[in-house]
């Protein structure tokens, strides 16, 4: 499998010449904007093939802005990606709106970026910018593994930090790893993720920092002030590197715990639509889950697992909290409303995150075998001292077959820190 990384890289630009990269994101957003407003056949619908678009806006863009050519090229094809992107939302019944750019930042290939291991040159509206990085011990541990290949990269703006970054993407092919032991994880809002394996992420910081942000980001709208909104960008860039940091942490860990049982395959809910399925919730959970960045969570677990050559596998997520990970008995009273579950056929008595981890594990063990990712084979769900199979079948860590009721339950805390 192909592996790709993100390494950001604060800059260091000269003086003199940050003023053409500010220019430069300025002008590339404009070249972007000005597709979405322009990219239309003569039948009114937007055209959403590259080679196309270019002949509809390409010389458009070399007289509209000082881009040079390579930058023209990248704007229109990021607005094409977003067109289409918004086309198929259409297509599902989403309403959204046409893409605006505004967020500072450029898109730049090989042609436009020159990528060393400590430095990097970039086109601009005025020729070519030569920066330096600044590194910390984890941006080198990437940039200096020679397995990776420098690929493109990402310039953006940070408006609270006055900082240039450089989000440079690297890649390399990593075998799939053998083996048939899949890890369940559950993704919720009071446990960020709870593992089949018995570990837990608690959730309570990150909720805890986004309802403070929320609370100082209501106090600064009803201001209305022009430094008010100043702070509201900023606000926003923290905002979103607080959450991110803390979803890295944890994603990272529940890799490592793959790692460290053997497992070939995580499995995760297919949690698309989850926010279309609030009516019933209270405001402040309904603003919570829209908050709740499950995708981005299950993105990074999915690239952080790939380097290890494990996969992540996606299960339909109907009924996982209600049955019983033991029995199998199905039913909406055993999830208890404090999230502690209990069985009403065998009595089995165990957290409702811990069981419904459990479950999605076991859901991937036993999907019909046109549905199964290849190389699962039989396969066994990792528990916390121990493995079961498909059918139930449990063997202990050791080998023997000790008491499942007394070993698999759960007595890891780990705090998503």
């Amino acid at each position: 499998m192909e592996v790709k990384r993100t390494v950001t890289v604060k800059l260091s630009v000269p003086d003199d010449r940050q003023e053409d990269l500010h220019q430069t994101i300025d002008q590339f957003n404009h070249a972007c904007n000005y597709t979405v407003q322009h990219g239309r056949n003569d039948d009114g619908y937007l055209i959403l093939t590259k080679s196309k678009i270019h002949d509809r806006v390409y010389h458009d863009l070399r007289d509209e802005t000082d881009l040079p050519a390579n930058l023209c090229v990248r704007a229109y094809s990021k607005a094409v990606e977003a067109m289409t992107s918004t086309v198929a939302d259409w297509k599902k019944g989403t309403s959204r709106p046409l893409p605006r750019f505004t967020e500072p930042s450029a898109v730049y290939d090989k042609r436009t970026l020159t990528l060393k291991d400590r430095s990097a040159t970039l086109s601009t509206i005025n020729g070519r910018v030569s920066v330096d990085y600044v590194l910390g011990d984890y941006q080198k541990s990437y940039l200096d593994d020679d397995e990776y290949e420098k690929r493109m990269g990402t310039l953006h703006y940070r408006e609270d930090e006055d900082a240039f970054y450089l989000h440079i993407v690297i890649k390399k092919a990593v075998e799939e790893r053998d083996g048939n032991t899949v890890l369940g994880v559950d993704l919720n809002l009071k446990n960020v993720a709870v593992t089949s394996t018995g570990s837990f992420y608690d959730g309570g910081e990150l909720l805890w920092g986004q309802n403070h942000f929320f609370r100082v980001r209501r106090s600064l709208q009803h201001k209305g002030t022009r430094s008010a909104k100043q702070v509201l960008r900023r606000l926003s860039g923290r905002e979103t590197r607080f959450v991110l940091n803390r979803l890295h942490t944890i994603s990272r860990r529940i890799v490592e715990e793959a790692d460290a049982h053997d497992c070939s395959f995580i499995a995760v809910e297919r949690l698309t639509n989850i926010r279309e399925q609030m009516d019933n919730q209270n405001d402040q959970v309904k603003r919570q889950l829209h908050n709740w960045a499950f995708r981005e969570l299950q993105e990074m677990l999915a690239y952080k697992a790939s380097e290890y050559g494990i996969r992540v596998e996606q299960i339909p997520p109907a009924f996982t909290s209600q049955t019983c990970s033991r029995c199998g008995h199905q039913c909406s009273t055993n999830r208890t409303s404090d999230g502690w579950f209990e069985c009403n056929e065998c009595g089995y008595s165990i957290d409702g995150d811990y069981n419904a981890a459990k479950n999605i594990g076991l859901k991937l063990l036993t999907l019909p075998e046109g549905e199964r990712p290849s190389g699962l084979g039989d396969g066994h769900l990792a528990l916390k001292s121990g493995m079961v199979n498909g059918n139930g079948e449990y063997t202990a860590s050791d080998g023997s077959s000790a008491d499942r009721e007394s070993t698999d339950k759960p007595t890891t805390s780990v705090v998503g820190r």
